[in-house]
């Protein structure tokens, strides 16, 4: 904005030239000004005194000064300043004009005295927001004409006021709509929404200073953001680019302004977020800098990585926790479905053997082996044939799934296994699963198996011609093999079917186990493979102790018989919830409904279905069907509803609201952010909802509750460490 040489906000919105900067400077003007209107309604002397309430009375261009870099509330001669405890409300005392609130202002009577409080500042200084976004778009030209729109008459008197007395005047949204609509930028139509607000008719309705300013800075640093973005995807066939785009991306979506207007003085905020905007500013500019003949060299990206940095410290703890799960999943969505491609070479350079490097060599691996395969002899992995060479032997059933050990002749124990067996009718249906057999059995196998899958390693297969099925083999490890086996393996279904009244998880124990099986399958999903088939009978226990309860280790997903790639349009239905009316609780009722004969396609909300159903049975810490056991003649629609509407509100006692309001998510769909990202694929918006709305909220309940434990006494410790010491319904107060 170019400096006004009258000095004031009404000369400049006056002045024949129009601006030429980004709105992001504008926005950045009106947020300042916003923080001076909520420094005075709730002003501070010092941090050893008591807050008072205070407002301007006279809000209008004449009375906002402008240097050239920012805009300086003045003319405080109406103002008024009370200790908190009193009533805001005054004699309105100021003369307004076109910024008068509805409040103060009897059209009849245009010198009849009103009272006035902080929501009559709100009004007016919407009106003059309004004003400034106008002479943004449209220039001088813009702002005359938007006064000539809001004329009406109450005769004898013409007036151009952002209201008609008793009711909105309806002039006033429609040329704001309409000319965010013009401008076309996505910040535009948001600020247009927020003067909306506050030049609602009631005074309540109306935001407080201090949400009408966190709003402006967020709206600002989209603004800042919409400059960077396209520079950044103008870079997309530099590697380097790509990684610090989604560095940049990730600190976006993990941005709350909020956060910084809940510290106690407004000043001290405004400090922060200024520090944010200049680190924005540097940024464009190094972008805007960038020789496209050496985006080549990592060298130049340093200063935007070190940029990059500074802005993700600016978050708070958890907020940066948030950054670095945002991150995994776009990385992984924005790098090429090509394995061949330069980025992924460049991951392990930037992130070293970090979570990211991992799962992204995970999701190369897949798209290696993408191809059609046609025997289980061309699969490139051991083969247990049933005739001859290796053999399986001493099968035990653990639910449906079989321990089993492999006798290669070396030795007269063996080697201990886990056995999933996938059943086919022919060799025909043979071989349309060997090739998604062979996917899995890459993804499942070598020694660099990211732990984040929380999947077990993959043996082998074993091709068992005379029952006409294939058996899937999991290594247990080393710490499994003795004989007998020792500790026991148990699934989730065994230990919440033979629950112990008298010794049960504890709150923070559940916490736990709801978040590794919520950043499981959030990890699958992210390097693009569904799991279809989660129940409590695939979530297994392996503890390395026999003093060790089940409960207190990492689960393991199992149960991939159905999983597949999610580009994979093969489908066969969900054939073993079909098969068994126990597990088809655990799939949501469309993937279990028929369209023309057929089944549905699977859609990957379907997987987080299934993780609701299991994150009810944790909180109950019972089978689904117990909990439900009234409902058990219920069509599985009928049967769905009935745990939202029955399980939810329990939920929010034994749990806590956020718990709850993860299984809802679960259950009821994810709800995806309006945040979308130039250069992230669109399908990544589901992945980064379950990262908003589901792991990162698990994630933080953990946190929190572990928090409490490290702060309190050693005998509340020892009380805590205790497991019988806390019954399910234990509430934690979040």
């Amino acid at each position: 904005m170019p400096t006004s040489n009258q000095g004031t906000l009404r000369k400049y919105l006056q002045q024949e030239t129009r601006t030429t900067v980004h709105p992001s400077e504008t926005f950045h003007l009106v947020a300042g000004l916003a923080s001076a209107v909520w420094a005075m309604h709730e002003f501070v002397f010092g941090s050893d005194h008591q807050a008072h309430k205070g407002h301007h009375d006279d809000l209008r261009p004449d009375n906002v000064l402008f240097d050239g870099s920012r805009l300086i509330l003045a003319d405080f001669g109406l103002s008024s300043l009370k200790a908190s405890p009193e009533n805001s409300k005054t004699t309105f005392k100021g003369r307004q004009g076109f910024y008068q609130p509805p409040e103060c202002a009897d059209l009849g009577h245009p010198y009849k005295e009103h009272g006035a409080t902080r929501a009559s500042d709100i009004f007016a200084f919407g009106c003059m927001i309004a004003d400034i976004i106008v002479h943004l778009a449209k220039g001088p030209a813009g702002v005359k004409e938007f006064e000539e729109a809001r004329t009406f008459h109450r005769q004898p008197i013409t007036f151009h006021l952002f209201h008609e007395g008793n009711r909105a005047n309806d002039a006033v949204a429609a040329f704001l709509e309409r000319t965010a609509t013009e401008f076309g930028s996505p910040v535009f139509g948001d600020i247009v929404q927020l003067v909306v607000t506050m030049l609602d008719l009631d005074p309540k309705k109306r935001p407080l200073a201090r949400h009408a300013t966190t709003k402006l800075y967020d709206i600002t640093i989209a603004a800042f953001v919409e400059q960077c973005t396209p520079l950044f995807v103008s870079l997309k066939s530099s590697p380097h680019a790509v990684i610090e785009h989604a560095r940049f991306l990730s600190w976006r979506r993990s941005f709350d302004a909020s956060y910084y207007f809940t510290l106690p003085r407004p000043t001290t905020a405004t400090a922060m977020l200024e520090s944010i905007f200049d680190t924005l500013r540097q940024m464009k500019q190094a972008l805007d800098d960038v020789d496209l003949a050496l985006a080549g060299d990592c060298r130049t990206f340093l200063d935007i990585r070190r940029m990059n940095t500074e802005l993700i410290n600016s978050l708070p703890e958890p907020r940066r926790a948030a950054a670095e799960s945002q991150l995994s999943t776009i990385l992984l969505k924005m790098i090429s479905s090509s394995p061949n491609d330069i980025v992924y070479d460049s991951l392990r350079t930037a992130f070293g053997d970090s979570s990211i490097a991992r799962l992204a060599a995970a999701k190369r691996q897949i798209l290696k082996v993408e191809g059609d395969i046609g025997s289980v002899a061309e699969i490139r992995c051991r083969v247990l044939p049933n005739s001859s060479g290796l053999r399986l032997r001493d099968r035990e059933n653990i639910g449906p799934f079989r321990l089993a050990r492999v006798h290669d002749g070396s030795n007269d124990v063996g080697r201990l296994v886990l056995e999933e067996v996938i059943k086919y009718q022919d060799r025909y249906r043979l071989k349309r699963l060997l090739p998604r057999l062979s996917k899995l059995a890459e993804l499942l196998s070598g020694p660099n198996l990211p732990p984040e899958l929380r999947v077990l390693p993959f043996y082998g297969l074993h091709d068992n011609v005379k029952t006409s099925s294939v058996g899937l083999l999991y290594d247990l490890g080393e710490v499994h093999q003795g004989v007998p086996s020792s500790p026991e393996l148990k699934s989730l279904h065994h230990l919440l079917s033979t629950r112990d009244k008298t010794h049960l998880p504890n709150l923070e124990t559940r916490y736990s186990l709801a978040s590794g099986l919520a950043e499981a399958i959030a990890a699958l999903h992210d390097v693009e493979w569904y799991h279809r088939d989660l129940t409590c009978h695939s979530v297994l226990f392996l503890p390395s102790s026999d003093r060790q309860p089940h409960w207190k280790t990492s689960p393991y997903l199992i149960g991939f018989h159905h999983s597949r790639q999610t580009r994979d349009d093969f489908s066969e239905g969900p054939l073993a919830a079909s098969q068994d009316r126990k597990r088809e609780r655990y799939h949501h009722p469309d993937y279990l409904s028929k369209e023309n004969g057929q089944f549905r396609g699977f859609r990957p909300e379907f997987d987080y279905y299934s993780l609701g159903i299991l994150l009810v049975e944790v909180a109950c810490w019972n089978t689904i069907d117990a909990i439900m056991d009234s409902h058990t003649k219920e069509d599985n629609r009928t049967f769905a509803r009935s745990v939202v509407e029955e399980k939810l509100e329990e939920l929010k006692f034994s749990m806590g609201l956020k718990y709850a309001g993860v299984v809802e998510q679960c259950l009821t769909g994810v709800k995806k952010s309006g945040f979308v990202a130039e250069g992230v694929p669109a399908d990544a918006q589901t992945n980064l909802a379950v990262r908003e709305t589901i792991t990162g909220p698990l994630k933080s309940l953990l946190s929190h509750v572990q928090e409490e434990k490290r702060s309190s006494t050693p005998t509340q410790k020892r009380k805590a460490d205790d497991e019988g010491a806390r019954p399910v319904s234990k509430r934690l107060h979040v």
